[in-house]
């Protein structure tokens, strides 16, 4: 509860989000915490990050409401909104194949956000850059793009979207914006390299390196501090999985859903334009999304570090959606060699909590599939054996399905067959 002395809020901060849409100033919205003697008490949560305007409070007897945590938004540019790393440098793209510069479109034009390659046609974003009080980020030949780790901002093949899907859990107008992840759908497969999902739950624990990249403001607050080439910020784990605190940001802050990184001092943080960039950290001795660029309260402040969505919570969520229910594992590659009579194993993972169905198709007269047909279990798998029974030299195409929807597909070579 504020105190009562208060009797006027003015565009306080809280923790805004990273990418404004087209404006050139935070938008945000107000939820009354409670009257007070003839005067209403407000709590600013800024949902989408555009360059900040002057804020003020007006205060009575020396005593002043602090306001809540508030999501990042994204800054305007003569393409559209865009912000970038503070304290950061130029990123070595030889091992940013992954990154991706994404500018959604709603009603009001274009936005500048970042996004992760997780497969040849699918992102992760942050929600809150797709759905915005101007409406959803519009889809198809035209409308939002991603740019694949351009040189310069602006620089590259624009590959539109065929789809967006927002985390059901989203609420764009909740005062804690939790669940704050998208999925991004090209219409044409994107080349570039893929980064892989965090899935370890108790993974990066405090004080793991870090880092977040994106193209958003290197000053907060001014406009034209916008960067051209890719930033990469180095900081660390502040609070670890199992962390209840995060900086000064109190109980708005909630560990499990998201990750609270930057150096203890601050100077480095993601800012505008950086929403739905990604945070990387080496998991299990291999390169990983371990977050997404989500909120922050300014940029760059002593005790309020960056937050970033969890990506770890939501990777079954991610797999199910861009994956598919079933996780399929090819024999030896595509094509696989095998001569006659020798043999290969597919595995077949059920993703969901609940059975499911496969099923095996293709290479009758040239292979045999151990139980071409049946059912998993939820979270088990299946071991299938493929053996070639041809003497023949053939390009062999199998594919799997998870309950009509198809899975995977891949070649087997048979006899020394080059396909």
């Amino acid at each position: 509860m504020p105190p009562r002395d208060v009797q006027h809020l003015q565009s306080v901060p809280s923790r805004a989000v990273k990418n404004p849409p087209n404006a050139r100033s935070d938008w945000y919205e107000t939820h009354i915490r409670c009257p007070v003697s003839g005067f209403k008490a407000y709590r600013y949560r800024v949902t989408s990050r555009a360059p900040k305007r002057a804020l003020l409070a007006a205060v009575i007897g020396g005593s002043l409401v602090f306001a809540s945590a508030i999501p990042a938004v994204a800054a305007t540019t003569s393409d559209g909104p865009s912000i970038r790393v503070v304290g950061g440098s130029d990123a070595n793209r030889e091992g940013t194949g992954w990154f991706l510069r994404f500018a959604p479109v709603t009603n009001s034009g274009p936005s500048n956000c970042g996004a992760t390659q997780i497969s040849s046609r699918w992102a992760v974003t942050a929600a809150h850059c797709v759905s915005t009080p101007d409406g959803m980020a519009k889809t198809g030949n035209g409308k939002s793009y991603v740019q694949v780790n351009p040189a310069v901002r602006g620089a590259g093949t624009r590959i539109y979207l065929e789809k967006v899907i927002v985390h059901p859990g989203y609420q764009k107008n909740a005062r804690l914006q939790i669940n704050d992840v998208a999925l991004l759908k090209t219409k044409v497969s994107m080349g570039g390299a893929k980064l892989a999902l965090n899935t370890t739950k108790s993974a990066p624990a405090t004080g793991t390196p870090e880092q977040v990249f994106g193209f958003g403001e290197r000053v907060y607050g001014n406009y034209d501090s916008q960067a051209t080439t890719l930033q990469q910020g180095n900081v660390e784990d502040l609070a670890g999985p199992s962390g209840s605190k995060c900086g000064s940001y109190g109980s708005d802050y909630r560990g499990a859903y998201e990750i609270c990184a930057g150096l203890p001092g601050g100077g480095v943080d993601a800012c505008q334009g950086d929403s739905g960039g990604p945070l990387v950290a080496t998991v299990a001795g291999r390169r990983a999304l371990v977050g997404i660029v989500s909120t922050g309260l300014g940029c760059a402040q002593a005790n309020y570090p960056g937050i970033y969505t969890r990506v770890s919570t939501y990777a079954n969520w991610i797999k199910s959606k861009a994956f598919g229910k079933f996780e399929v594992t090819a024999p030896c590659g595509s094509p696989c060699a095998r001569s006659h009579n020798e043999s290969s194993t597919i595995k077949v993972r059920n993703r969901t909590n609940t059975r499911g169905t496969y099923s095996v198709s293709g290479g009758s007269n040239y292979l045999k599939v151990s139980n071409r047909w049946g059912t998993i279990k939820g979270k088990k798998s299946k071991t299938l054996r493929v053996r070639v029974t041809t003497t023949k030299q053939r390009c062999v195409v199998v594919k799997v399905k998870a309950s009509s929807t198809p899975a995977k597909s891949f070649t087997i070579a048979t006899n020394g067959k080059v396909c």
